[in-house]
């Protein structure tokens, strides 16, 4: 082997796990669980910290729940263009802009994918989560071979559970949550049903008041209450599965080469809450999605390196010791540069 080559492969081992002692050290900057994984798609090097653990996903489970409408539009099991109704029993108050809308207007799946994604929508997941199916999800994620990865929990009853509805309304935080981790599939799935029948009629201008009551209008009160919910009643994932879910996407391994364009097209529009972005140039493209709730934040997303270079990179953070997301973001978004320059230094594969 020719030395210089045996020396250059030593300096690129030693400033790989450089990165990886680098990226460790900005997450104990937060105080929280940390776990990260990274897979640089060209040459497969991968960095998997706490890679394997479940977290609370927040708005990252709308990635699979876009990946299965997608993939329901290829079969022709739905259209694009199928116009869905908005009704009061699917608004849902967090983020987005439909639950200040008018009951009865009619939005196209595509609308619907546009507002989960781009505006991370609550009220457009709900609709089109109940349009594929609630089990559909877990059922892609399955056939995938994503094993730890659960998407089940629709945020409407997600919030309404964590407001103490339902079967755990005379119950503490850390005692529902004790017996919603209890329960198997087929309870969780008979409360979600009961709370989707039981508040069928609540107004959205009461649902948002009943929570703003309990938890502030900036979600300012009860920190480690919320959190306590927050962490259980949440669909789960890993750094992992996430990340090897966009891998998929990425590779057009999912669904066809048109809809994976569409799917990367929506989630590089979608930057608002992502940190991945926020000390890249602007000229750097990223597909990525955020989720952030109480105790919890989460990034998700590929960067593109360059048109031969990708990297997936999942960054995750949960039982925060404090209200304060912006510190975990602006790790987050550290990490992401860091991780950034390196692979653009390094030829790719």
């Amino acid at each position: 082997m020719n030395p210089d080559k045996s020396k250059q492969a030593v300096a690129s081992r030693g400033e790989f796990v450089k990165l990886r002692s680098d990226i460790l050290k900005i997450s104990k900057d937060v105080k929280g669980q940390f776990g990260f994984y990274l897979k640089h798609v060209e040459s497969g090097k991968e960095i998997a910290i706490d890679a394997d653990k479940i977290f609370p996903l927040g708005s990252v489970f709308k990635v699979p729940l876009m990946v299965e409408v997608f993939r329901q539009v290829d079969v022709g099991l739905i259209s694009m263009e199928e116009k869905i109704r908005l009704e009061p029993r699917n608004m849902c108050i967090g983020s987005g802009i439909l639950q200040y809308l008018s009951p009865g207007l009619e939005l196209t799946v595509r609308d619907l994918l546009t507002l989960m994604i781009v505006a991370t929508d609550n009220t457009a997941s709900e609709m089109l989560w109940k349009r594929v199916g609630i089990q559909s999800v877990n059922m892609l994620i399955r056939d995938l071979g994503l094993a730890k990865t659960s998407i089940y929990l629709p945020w409407r009853e997600g919030f309404l559970l964590s407001m103490g509805k339902g079967p755990f309304r005379d119950l503490a935080s850390v005692e529902a949550a004790r017996k919603w981790k209890g329960m198997n599939d087929i309870e969780r799935m008979k409360v979600l049903n009961d709370i989707d029948r039981d508040y069928v009629s609540l107004t959205i201008v009461d649902f948002r008041n009943q929570y703003e009551n309990l938890y502030g209008v900036k979600e300012e009160k009860k920190f480690k209450m919320q959190r306590e919910y927050d962490q259980v009643f949440d669909n789960v994932g890993t750094p992992r599965e996430i990340g090897l879910m966009l891998e998929k996407i990425l590779k057009e391994e999912v669904v066809s080469s048109g809809r994976s364009k569409e799917m990367l097209s929506m989630l590089m529009r979608g930057h608002t809450a992502s940190s991945i972005p926020q000390f890249l140039s602007e000229d750097v493209p990223v597909a990525a999605k955020a989720g952030i709730t109480a105790g919890s934040v989460n990034n998700a997303g590929i960067i593109f390196v360059s048109s031969r270079s990708h990297v997936v990179l999942c960054v995750f953070f949960k039982r925060l010791e404090e209200k304060n997301p912006e510190k975990a973001q602006m790790a987050e978004g550290k990490i992401a540069r860091l991780v950034y320059d390196y692979f653009s230094k390094v030829r790719s594969t």
